[in-house]
């Protein structure tokens, strides 16, 4: 049965009353007054037993009365709906899972996840408490291919660790080749993974699709560190995923429809966009990026609702393509 946010507070209020060592044993008549000090409402005796069938229920609390000492206690030293004991390999998942959390620090979204986290911290069973599955009160967005994340905990760790990693790597189309890897960072796109570090058959940095890699291991070889990687920086001009060796970010404008402006500007193309223009016609925006394929394709992916003014270079490759696609439907 759903459980409200009083009787959490009262089942605290047990748990330390239970849990003082000032005073063991405490009575019913004790308890039931620490709750009404804090809560300022009156409970009944029969309100107190349903709390204490409840917390044995969902927390599996080894509440018994002492008959000898006229008083409840913990059977199990040490116990608490406080207390959340993890094995090693346990506190480790918590740590890169609280890790990939922290990536979202700041925002309204991560303070929402924090208090979730203290709540499973503090003994708090989502299922057990509100009497729902967990997907009926948080639903994110599925991986399209779960295998995208098989490697996720081994990549972390070796980022954390600074572990050297052999990596059976096959771009699409392409041939299975063999890399070691130093890791520097993880990051996700559009449902899938990647990793982003040094590898020593490239003799530069290189992005890995996760789902693209066959097999994964730790290597013996020693971590390098490239002075010239800085995560922050890494993808500044890239849009999306791909980050252009050597390359020079150029300035895009673009004009777009009142209608689809009103959408580009709530949810910008890039962090580097900027409003140049604004009119009853049209609404101008200025992007500093590589020209990549992903750019293109958004751009074709707003239709007759966006054009390209500048650069020129781009604005015929755009138009090409137009014209090409054009003949497909004659």
């Amino acid at each position: 049965m759903p459980v409200n946010k009083n009787a959490l507070l009262r089942y605290r209020i047990i748990d330390s009353c239970l849990t003082n060592k000032q005073r063991k044993f405490p009575t019913m008549e004790f308890i039931i007054e620490k709750i009404e000090e804090q809560i300022g409402t009156t409970i009944s005796p029969s309100m107190f037993s349903k709390d204490i069938s409840q917390m044995k229920n969902t927390y599996k609390a080894p509440i018994s009365f002492s008959r000898e000492n006229k008083g409840y206690y913990y059977t199990e030293e040490g116990f608490s709906i406080r207390e959340f004991p993890l094995t090693h390999d346990e506190i480790d998942a918590l740590d890169y899972s609280t890790a990939l959390l922290h990536q979202m620090k700041g925002t309204k979204m991560f303070q929402h996840f924090e208090n979730a986290i203290n709540k499973v911290i503090e003994g708090y069973r989502i299922s057990s408490i509100l009497g729902k599955s967990e997907s009926q009160i948080l639903q994110v967005e599925e991986p399209v291919h779960p295998e995208n994340s098989q490697w996720l905990e081994i990549i972390l760790k070796a980022i954390v660790e600074k572990n050297l990693l052999e990596i059976t790597y096959q771009g699409f189309g392409k041939e299975e080749k063999v890399h070691e890897l130093s890791p520097y960072l993880l990051k996700e796109y559009r449902n899938r993974w990647y990793v982003i570090g040094f590898s020593n058959r490239a003799k530069n940095i290189l992005v890995m699709a996760l789902d693209r890699i066959n097999n994964l291991a730790i290597s013996k070889g020693k971590f390098i560190n490239d002075p010239s990687f800085a995560a922050d920086d890494f993808f500044k001009y890239s849009f999306g995923i791909t980050q252009v060796h050597n390359a020079i970010a150029e300035k895009i404008i673009l004009s777009f429809t009142p209608l689809q402006a009103l959408y580009i500007m709530s949810q910008p193309l890039h962090h580097s966009q900027k409003i140049i223009k604004q009119s009853e016609d049209e609404v101008q925006i200025q992007l500093e990026v590589y020209i990549t394929a992903e750019l293109k394709m958004a751009i074709l992916s707003f239709g007759p609702e966006a054009t390209v003014l500048q650069p020129e270079s781009l604005r015929n490759e755009i138009k090409s393509t137009i014209q090409k696609m054009n003949l497909n439907y004659r």
